[in-house]
């Protein structure tokens, strides 16, 4: 009986010393508390070769979450994970749970969830969106003629374009074509032509077509 009891204690220390190695800050969920006292959830974890929509980390952003604002001074919009990053150290990263936050900016930027995907908002009425989306470009690294040998592979940050009206969504490329379809009448596309040259602007730039989109719904009321 002693040793029975001996043993049911062994098997207790162990199961113990295996659970307390389990538990690290990878299997937990952190806590981020800023300068306001505020706590997020989310993930503690090591520098990677994610890609990121600033190149430096000294950017002002406001986390908005249940009509509530939050201001840091280190954000970052991660593309690879379509998630927004800060910066604790070096080679240390906080990524807040997406789940909880309703949209954010940085450096006047504004991203939205749209599909539990974030999307940068260039121009937005009541029941339109026109949306970037940030996205990654692979190549495979070449073939050397010489051996055969394959070259490291490289990643671009490349954009892509939408346009969000009520529940439809339709992909767009920022060309003249492209914009055109969105409209059915012949006469339309003739004044919004006469429009575009008229005020010099160009499909090809963001700013111009934020220009373009304002005209096409001042006379027809809709994108899509």
């Amino acid at each position: 009986m002693k040793k029975k009891g001996i043993l049911i204690l062994l098997v207790c220390f162990s199961l113990n010393y295996i659970f307390a190695q389990q538990i690290t800050i990878k299997y937990i969920e952190s806590r981020l508390v800023t300068h306001q006292g505020i706590e997020f959830i989310g993930e503690l974890k090591d520098k990677k070769n994610d890609l990121y929509s600033y190149t430096n980390w000294d950017n002002k952003g406001v986390i908005f979450v249940d009509n509530k604002r939050y201001y840091l001074s280190n954000l970052n919009f991660n593309v690879t994970t379509n998630s927004f990053d800060s910066r604790i150290k070096r080679e240390k990263y906080f990524s807040y749970k997406s789940s909880e936050i309703d949209s954010v900016t940085i450096n006047n930027h504004m991203f939205k969830k749209v599909s539990n995907s974030f999307y940068e908002v260039l121009f937005e009425t009541e029941n339109n969106l026109f949306l970037k989306k940030y996205d990654i470009k692979y190549k495979a690294g070449s073939v050397s003629r010489l051996d055969g040998s394959i070259g490291k592979s490289t990643t671009a940050l490349i954009y892509k374009y939408l346009i969000k009206s009520d529940d439809a969504i339709k992909m767009i490329s920022l060309n003249k074509r492209s914009i055109l379809d969105l409209l059915e009448s012949e006469f339309d596309k003739e004044n919004l032509e006469t429009y575009v040259k008229t005020e010099n602007l160009s499909y090809k730039k963001e700013e111009d077509t934020i220009k373009i989109f304002e005209f096409i719904l001042k006379n027809s009321k809709i994108l899509i």
